[in-house]
């Protein structure tokens, strides 16, 4: 059965600290063009795929918004690689995810990634702020944790303990590992 995908992942604001510190990410309000700090990286097999900064897309919080929208596409992503001094960081975002075009053999996703990485770059784990059908075949292990959105299109104010999501759901992860943090704003299917 043949669908036609639509996602859509919107961020205001994504902001990485030490705590009582200053945002590690460059451009994490998407105050400036994508070009300063962000990367986008898509496989596009004859889609859709849209980056777009804009305002903040009916969200009270001011400033703009960056906006993913993936129409047939495999995948778009929008991502920064920082490095870190340690696992004990606090990352807050707000943003909002929003799939459609479900069927039982193409499941669609859209979700906010944190992946933890060693010094060499090399991905240790990942936590998934997800939203995603019934039919995704993703599996969490001792290196990846999703966090399901409950409310798909709704906007969310997310914060996140990083040190503390590595302690309890990421036994896989040996946080004194942990120097670079990897946020990505991602959209994927398996198949169309």
């Amino acid at each position: 059965m043949n669908k036609k995908f639509m996602f859509a992942v919107f961020a205001c604001a994504v902001l990485l600290a030490v705590p009582a510190s200053a945002n590690l990410l460059t451009n994490g309000d998407f105050e400036q063009p994508f070009s300063v700090g962000w990367h986008q990286d898509t496989i596009d097999d004859g889609g859709v795929v849209t980056f777009e900064r804009t305002d903040t897309l009916g969200q009270p919080t001011p400033g703009y918004a960056a906006r993913i929208y993936k129409y047939w596409s495999l995948y778009a992503s929008l991502n920064q690689t920082v490095d870190v001094p340690s696992a004990d960081l606090e990352l807050s975002l707000d943003g909002r995810l929003t799939i459609g075009g479900i069927s039982a053999t193409c499941w669609p996703v859209a979700a906010f990634v944190v992946s933890y990485l060693n010094d060499a770059g090399r991905e240790l784990g990942s936590t998934m702020l997800i939203a995603r059908d019934q039919y995704c075949e993703w599996n969490e292990s001792d290196t990846l944790n999703f966090i399901d959105v409950t409310s798909p299109g709704d906007w969310v104010d997310y914060d996140l303990d990083i040190a503390q999501e590595i302690a309890d759901n990421l036994p896989g992860v040996n946080a004194d590992d942990v120097r670079k943090v990897r946020v990505e704003l991602y959209t994927y299917v398996n198949g169309t």
